[in-house]
């Protein structure tokens, strides 16, 4: 997998080549990754949906994350990264279904890895219970969801925790309740305006 050819990008998100994604992550290279966040409403509210990173997983493993994301090889086009809907969470969705918020910077610096990326962020809204996931177990060890507006005041400081509810699974393949007040440190820390911007455009569509 690190030896993935991607694109690689100026500031201005103006190509300039192509890297390995080991590359990319050891020299800071800014390069494309697709994001995908799934939203449902619940008598008249909101909910925006979490995954759990497995325990496996070499970065941010058991951290809470973006819905459904995934880096975008040279020869891919944003809309290709729907197959992390599939692979990851096992949900049958086509293009159609999704609708895109903007293409946002995101950077996260955890040494020795510095990921700079310019995520094509999407949106798909679905009524679907918690049933219809099949998670890729070494990828994803749950999904949580939390109300929207809950969230926007825990992005914004004015609560300390966020109330999430879903499930995770463990070892023997079977699911279980989890429920939560998580903190910050449970989330994989993207700065703040990529949050910023993703629920200022999703609170605008919505």
């Amino acid at each position: 997998m690190d030896s993935e050819l991607l694109r690689i990008f100026n500031d201005e998100h103006e190509p300039i080549g192509e890297a390995t994604r080991e590359e990319v992550h050891a020299k800071g290279f800014w390069h494309e990754t697709f994001h995908c966040w799934l939203v449902s409403k619940i008598e008249d509210k909101y909910y925006l949906y979490f995954q759990l990173r497995s325990a496996c997983k070499k970065d941010y493993a058991n951290q809470f994350d973006i819905t459904a994301a995934g880096h975008l090889l040279a020869n891919e086009r944003a809309e290709d990264g729907i197959r992390e809907l599939q692979e990851e969470l096992g949900l049958s969705l086509t293009v159609d279904d999704m609708k895109k918020l903007g293409v946002f910077e995101t950077c996260i610096q955890q040494p020795p890895m510095i990921d700079m990326e310019f995520a094509h962020v999407y949106y798909v809204f679905s009524d679907a219970d918690f049933v219809g996931f099949q998670l890729q177990e070494e990828e994803v060890a749950g999904i949580v969801r939390a109300e929207l507006g809950t969230v926007q005041d825990f992005y914004s400081g004015k609560c300390k925790t966020l109330y999430v509810e879903g499930f995770e699974i463990i070892e023997d393949g079977k699911k279980i309740p989890l429920v939560k007040n998580a903190i910050h440190a449970d989330f994989v820390e993207h700065n703040a305006s990529y949050m910023d911007n993703v629920l200022a455009r999703l609170t605008e569509v919505l």
